[in-house]
């Protein structure tokens, strides 16, 4: 298959399908299995890349907001490659790589860096968000406070993972 100057040229199998070339799913971080919204704008065909967190932003943001109301802890609640919620405000929302690659080795720390702008020095609980077996997003509370936060942690994303299987 080869490139055009307007971009990648594929065949349409007999199934209705094409592959999205490797360099293009490299570059948009779209892993086997992740589901893709499809579209049609002006007669064109858009693909995107689906994040079940952030489709339930209203319902994670009331969460969030009731949350920090009752508990006053800092919370973000991320999917893997933005924030969707936050109880404090920032510029950049991304979500660096390397955190959502190893998102199982970030239970309990003292020291996480999200991006350029953010890096949290405090007591920082971090649990996944997981929907059939993968890990879309995360949860991290952090406190100054020296309080085990990881039932809290755990609970919220629990919560979100249930609201988006149910859907």
């Amino acid at each position: 298959m080869t490139m055009s100057e307007d971009g990648y040229v594929r065949k349409i199998d007999e199934l209705g399908r094409i592959v999205i070339p490797k360099e293009l799913r490299q570059r948009l971080k779209i892993q086997e299995g992740e589901n893709l919204i499809i579209n049609c704008v002006n007669k064109n065909i858009k693909v995107s890349k689906f994040s079940y967190v952030a489709n339930n932003i209203n319902f994670i943001k009331k969460l969030g907001d009731i949350f920090n109301l009752i508990f006053k802890y800092n919370l973000i609640i991320t999917d893997l490659e933005n924030i969707i919620y936050s109880n404090k405000s920032f510029k950049n929302l991304k979500v660096d790589y390397k955190i959502t690659t190893n998102v199982e080795e970030l239970k309990e720390i003292n020291n996480i860096k999200i991006n350029n702008e953010i890096t949290i020095n405090s007591n920082i609980f971090v649990g996944e968000i997981i929907v059939s077996s993968t890990v879309i997003g995360m949860v991290i509370i952090y406190t100054t406070d020296a309080e085990n936060l990881s039932l809290q942690t755990r609970f919220i994303a629990d919560i979100i993972s249930a609201h988006i299987e149910i859907i």
